[in-house]
């Protein structure tokens, strides 16, 4: 028969059953890290969309010292150049506010490209947020697999690295706690692969001559995607490079990415929207929302946008829909309209953007009205 029990306990019995909830709550509490936002938070608009003004760390050195260009690359964001690996920037960006060090973005693409996910689960800060992630694996392998290959000096479609494109956000700050942090002042990736250009040359004539087939344990833990006889023992060679350049130091805290998307890609987006099937404004909402959580809780986000928000595009260029992704640095509100500035690492002149936008841009960082951000935006991340 159910009832209320009696609190009649004898004193013996109460306190060992103190003392069990004390060691019961204790380690628990224990665990709770103030750097670490929740894992599933509420996320609303910031009602007021109160002014909020953020700034990526930058370092002055070899890749970014004054070139007598104009302007200046101390004054603009690091760059891609003529690569198409956006997502390490935008990454790299949102990891450096997070760390508070210039992280290199070419050591972002490397870790997403051949980093072995297993060694995730031997992190001891990453337990409880891969047991709340099971599909991270799987995540993972997509982003590897979704991942293209240019066909500029490569007809083959090789996966050397400096012909992969593309990649995640989320899986990419996520690869990065593997093996420390890598600032850009070690391995300069301003201006996409620029001073990297007289290593990728001599790597890959060193790679013609090596004996084929050979086996990396570097590259065991990627995807068949991106391995191939004719470019393992480049592959290779260019993360021994990359190790014996980075001056890794742990992280001081875990990255822990937590994402949201309405598409998968830009492409998606514009079928979903062409279809008469557009995401809902709902949905775009919930992604302004978590813009605003990040902000409001001293995060950069990143976002998945097309870049011919900011810029007309070429009637030549094959690229419809110019899949992009950028850092929102800054909110503020003008004339009753929420903005967002986003910090553009294409490294394109202001000058060349469309009207409208070329005026609200300074130095690759532009301010974007909600209304026109909503027409394209697709997908955000930032880091707990």
């Amino acid at each position: 028969m159910r009832g209320r029990r009696s609190s009649r306990f004898p004193g013996a019995v109460l306190a060992a059953c103190a003392a069990a909830l004390v060691a019961w709550v204790l380690p628990a509490l224990a665990q709770v890290d103030p750097r670490i936002l929740p894992l599933q938070p509420t996320y609303r608009r910031n009602p007021t969309c109160a002014t909020v003004e953020t700034r990526i760390p930058f370092d002055v050195h070899e890749g970014t010292r004054d070139v007598a260009l104009s302007p200046s690359p101390r004054e603009m964001p690091l760059n891609q150049g003529e690569s198409a690996i956006c997502f390490a920037y935008a990454t790299a960006d949102m990891i450096s506010h997070r760390l508070g060090r210039q992280i290199a973005p070419l050591d972002v693409a490397t870790k997403t490209y051949f980093a072995d996910p297993e060694r995730l689960a031997a992190i001891p800060a990453l337990r409880e947020h891969l047991k709340a992630h099971p599909n991270w694996r799987a995540d993972i392998a997509w982003s590897r697999n979704a991942a293209e290959m240019s066909n500029i000096g490569n007809p083959k479609l090789l996966p050397y690295f400096d012909k992969i494109e593309g990649g995640e956000e989320d899986t990419a700050a996520l690869l990065y706690n593997i093996g420390g942090l890598c600032e850009d002042r070690d391995l300069p990736s301003n201006d996409g692969y620029r001073y990297a250009n007289p290593t990728l040359r001599r790597l890959r004539y060193r790679s013609r001559l090596a004996p084929k087939p050979m086996s990396f344990r570097s590259l065991a833990g990627t995807v068949p995607h991106l391995r191939h006889p004719q470019t393992d023992t480049f592959n290779a060679a260019w993360i021994a490079h990359v190790e014996a350049r980075c001056r890794r130091v742990p992280l001081p805290v875990p990255l822990l990415p937590v994402s949201y998307r309405v598409a998968t890609n830009q492409a998606e987006f514009v079928e979903l929207r062409d279809s008469g099937t557009p995401p809902s404004p709902k949905a775009i909402t919930r992604i302004l929302a978590m813009i605003d959580y990040a902000l409001d809780h001293g995060r950069v986000p990143t976002i998945g946008y097309s870049w011919y928000l900011l810029e007309d595009r070429d009637p030549k260029d094959p690229d419809l829909h110019a899949d992009h992704a950028s850092p929102v640095i800054a909110r503020r509100k003008v004339g009753g309209t929420c903005q967002y500035r986003i910090q553009d690492n294409t490294g394109e002149y202001c000058a060349r953007m469309r009207e409208g936008m070329r005026e609200a841009c300074e130095n690759g960082r532009v301010w974007v009205g909600e209304d026109a951000l909503r027409r394209t935006l697709y997908s955000v991340t930032y880091l707990r």
